[in-house]
């Protein structure tokens, strides 16, 4: 029998908080029990559970407030219209920044430089409302999972000129080293995702898991999605890698 392990994506207040969470899913009430089911069935087998957070410093670079004359693609979502230029910052922009420039130098916690050398090395950076500030309530894991059970703990996104989205990003926290190792070390050949979001952080973590050649199911009935034409996408994107697509019972 191979070693498994679970990686939980995120799961944290505010996207699990219907009160005030910045990101609320609204189907969340009906996705947790099946998160905590395979966490259990993983746990039960003695196997590995990954947990990954995001905690962005204020002034980050997805942040659509370090941007003042841009809008997140969540605005264009309650709209029911499709993402558009105003709701990213494009490497056409940045070549083309004029007083902007001088304003976002002095006013964000990365420079303008920085954020020209990711996006030439990576791709146009979709913006967001503020969410999972490093230190605050927001951050934390929601009240449905029991932080107990986590054996690796992976911290995303906390340099402010970064924003990656796969939880094989960095280092583990107590490990130090990255999620990859850590699972080798442990002898893990299959890795179960679950929760947020198919067509950002799910998808990226599958592909990445994939690339280091682990075998990958992602588990659809544990999960949640941005934007349903984009998730379309990203189950292809991830059929195409050979990771499983799966319903958990």
């Amino acid at each position: 029998m191979k070693n498994e392990a679970v990686i939980v994506v995120d799961y944290q207040n505010d996207f699990a908080n219907p009160e005030t969470g910045s990101l609320y899913v609204k189907w969340w009430e009906k996705i947790a029990p099946a998160i905590n089911e395979v966490v259990r069935w993983v746990k039960n087998k003695w196997w590995v559970v990954v947990a990954s957070r995001e905690l962005h410093p204020m002034g980050h670079i997805s942040f659509a407030s370090s941007f003042w004359w841009k809008e997140s693609i969540i605005e264009a979502f309650k709209r029911n219209e499709s993402p558009s230029e105003k709701n990213f910052i494009t490497k056409k922009e940045i070549s083309t920044w004029n007083e902007k420039v001088n304003w976002l130098s002095k006013s964000a916690s990365f420079t303008v430089w920085q954020l020209k050398a990711y996006l030439e090395s990576n791709w146009d950076q979709a913006l967001w409302p503020e969410h999972c500030v490093d230190w605050s309530f927001w951050s934390k894991f929601a009240k449905w999972f029991d932080p107990k059970v986590i054996d690796i703990e992976i911290k995303k996104w906390f340099k402010s000129d970064s924003h990656p989205y796969s939880a094989f990003w960095w280092k583990t926290l107590d490990w130090l080293k990255s999620t990859f190792e850590v699972l080798k070390d442990l002898w893990v050949k299959v890795v179960k995702v679950v929760w947020l979001a198919t067509d950002y952080c799910d998808l990226a973590t599958v592909l990445d898991a994939r690339k280091y050649g682990i075998e990958t199911e992602f588990v659809l009935s544990a999960s949640a999605w941005v934007d349903p034409t984009w998730t379309i996408e990203a189950l292809k994107q991830m059929r195409e890698a050979w990771a499983k697509i799966i319903e958990f019972k």
